[in-house]
C-alpha cells in the first residue's frame, strides 16, 4: 500500500528500517551498494550521516575528476510507519552543467524489497508537489535509458521526454532526460 506513506525529513525514528535498507543493498547517489564496513560505521555515527545528507548541496561537488559547484537541495525520505521506503533529492534549481543535461530538479530511489509496488511513482509525485510548492515551473529529470521502471515512473508523472543522452564524463552510460510542466 503506498496512500499511507508521505515525506518526512531523514530521521533517527527511521533508523533501524534504513540500515536494513543498506542490507538489502540500497544505494543512493552512488554506483554501487555499500559494504558491510560502511553499514557498520553509518549504524555507529548514524547521528553524523544524517548531517551530512543535510550539506547536501552546500559544498562544490567533485565527480570524475571534475569540480562542480553545487546548489541548494533537500533530502526526504518516503516512509510508511516506522518503514522507511526510499529517498528523494530536490534540488531548488539546476544551473550547473551536469544537472541541467544529467541529475536535473529530482533524483529518488526505493530500496529493493519495496520495488514494484508503485512506491516509485508515490513518492516523485510527492516530490512535485513540493517542486510546485517551491514554484519550479518545469522539472527536469532523468534515468538510465534501460531503466524502464524509472521511465514508467517518470511518465505515469507527465514525464515528456526531450532527447536520449549519450555517455559523458557525468554519466557513463546513455540516459534519457525528461521534462515534467507543473504549471
Amino acid at each position: 500500500m503506498t496512500e499511507h506513506s508521505f515525506l518526512a525529513r531523514p530521521s533517527p525514528a527511521f533508523r533501524d528500517s534504513y540500515l536494513d535498507a543498506l542490507r538489502e543493498g540500497f544505494f543512493w547517489a552512488r554506483h554501487t551498494p555499500f559494504d558491510d564496513d560502511a553499514i557498520a560505521f553509518i549504524a555507529g555515527h548514524f547521528a553524523d550521516y544524517l548531517k551530512e545528507l543535510d550539506k547536501d548541496g552546500q559544498i562544490p561537488q567533485a565527480d570524475h575528476g571534475h569540480r562542480m559547484p553545487s546548489v541548494p537541495s533537500t533530502t526526504f525520505w518516503l516512509v510508511e510507519g516506522g518503514d522507511f521506503i526510499g529517498t528523494v533529492n530536490i534540488r531548488a534549481r539546476i544551473d550547473t552543467h551536469v544537472l541541467a543535461h544529467f541529475g536535473g530538479h529530482v533524483g529518488y530511489a526505493i530500496r529493493p524489497a519495496r520495488q514494484g509496488q508503485g512506491h516509485g511513482r508515490r513518492i516523485l509525485a510527492l516530490a512535485l508537489e513540493i517542486c510546485r510548492g517551491m514554484g519550479i515551473g518545469i522539472v527536469r529529470l532523468s534515468c538510465a535509458e534501460d531503466n524502464a521502471a524509472s521511465r514508467r515512473i517518470i511518465e505515469a508523472n507527465g514525464g515528456l521526454l526531450l532527447r536520449r543522452c549519450p555517455p559523458a564524463w557525468y554519466a557513463d552510460y546513455p540516459h534519457l532526460l525528461y521534462e515534467i510542466p507543473l504549471v
